[in-house]
């Protein structure tokens, strides 16, 4: 079984993120879920159980054989992929992912569907990253030139 730690980062400090996702994920590996760090609620968005709702019903709803949801509770599953069990905190969607790993895909394609700036550690495998690729524009790129 996979186990992830989803957050929305802040769209003020996503492109300063940029480059130096490593820094973000030691800070989100040890984050206890039941009270977050003061760190993770500078930088992360509370999570919007509406968002998510609709992302995880609607979108990725539609593969699976079995969907519940309950109380920001969701569990999908699909006779030939698996299932997944998903948790809502303030800061993060903790997600459970038992069998193949398309349901991970599954997962990530419909959560950045919803919003480009979610972030997911794997803290078993040493895994982090974007669910979906940053697109970083011209102005961004100067505005982190450093002039001496």
């Amino acid at each position: 079984m996979r186990s992830y730690g989803i957050y929305k980062v802040k769209k003020r400090y996503q492109s300063f993120i940029l480059g130096r996702e490593g820094l973000l994920y030691d800070l989100l590996k040890d984050d206890a879920h039941e009270r977050p760090l003061q760190e993770v609620q500078f930088l992360c968005d509370e999570i919007e159980e509406a968002a998510i709702d609709q992302a995880i019903l609607k979108n990725l709803g539609k593969s699976f054989t079995t969907v519940e949801s309950d109380e920001g509770e969701y569990r999908l599953s699909h006779p030939m992929k698996g299932s997944i069990h998903i948790s809502i905190s303030p800061y993060s969607l903790l997600a459970y992912c038992d069998g193949s790993r398309m349901l991970d895909l599954d997962l990530f394609v419909a959560l950045s569907g919803s919003d480009d700036r979610f972030f997911a550690v794997m803290d078993e495998q040493g895994e982090w990253g974007w669910l979906k690729p940053v697109k970083q524009d011209y102005h961004l790129m100067t505005e982190r030139t450093i002039v001496f």
